[in-house]
């Protein structure tokens, strides 16, 4: 069962930077550096970002499987809520578009600030809750510092994310920022699904 949720989570990742890589090469007339990943969302190419976020969710789930067989001690029950909390998010993000750049905020668009909030945050705290597990377990020992290191990028990204709203010229690389916060999540994940998936 391991070995299947971690062979499950990386094959959903792959789905997931193929999804970005082709949304990212594709002329949808958005900036990398200025334009929030969910913007591919209110385009003509949403079905790509759809793909991206179910595929996250569903590696959220095959990784929250593969913990829960592999992990022991305090606190590994708070890694796969999380875990499982960051899927659900990340499954009903794309039905809630944000919206458009210079429009009035709506119920639909709150609802997704509220939806990728969440999502961020509990992928950050279980990068972090890991890492205290591992760090008084014996399997994955090696792999408790990968996981707090980890777990401190999202959180740089995150807070960076956050002061953008005052700061002009961090609003400016907003999309730089949070495509920094989405590669230190895909990183985690990967890991540990690799770990999984290796019966490491």
């Amino acid at each position: 069962m391991t070995v299947a949720a971690g062979v499950v989570s990386l094959v959903s990742l792959a789905v997931v930077v193929a999804s970005l890589t082709f949304l990212h090469v594709e002329p949808t007339g958005l900036s990398p550096v200025r334009s929030a990943v969910s913007q591919y969302g209110i385009t003509s190419f949403r079905t790509g970002y759809r793909v991206a976020t179910i595929g996250f969710a569903v590696a959220g789930i095959a990784l929250a499987v593969g913990i829960d067989r592999v992990a022991r001690g305090g606190g590994k029950n708070a890694v796969v809520v999380l875990l499982f909390v960051f899927a659900l998010s990340r499954a009903a993000i794309s039905w809630f578009p944000m919206d458009a750049p210079g429009t009035e905020p709506s119920q639909v668009g709150r609802t997704h600030g509220m939806l990728a909030f969440v999502a961020f945050v509990s992928a950050a705290l279980a990068a972090f809750r890991l890492a205290g597990v591992l760090s008084k377990a014996q399997h994955w020992h090696s792999l408790a510092t990968v996981s707090a290191v980890l777990g401190w990028a999202m959180v740089v990204c995150l807070v960076a994310l956050a002061l953008s709203r005052s700061f002009p010229a961090m609003k400016a690389r907003f999309g730089m920022i949070e495509r920094g916060f989405y590669l230190s999540a895909i990183v985690w994940f990967a890991v540990f699904s690799f770990a999984c998936a290796t019966n490491r």
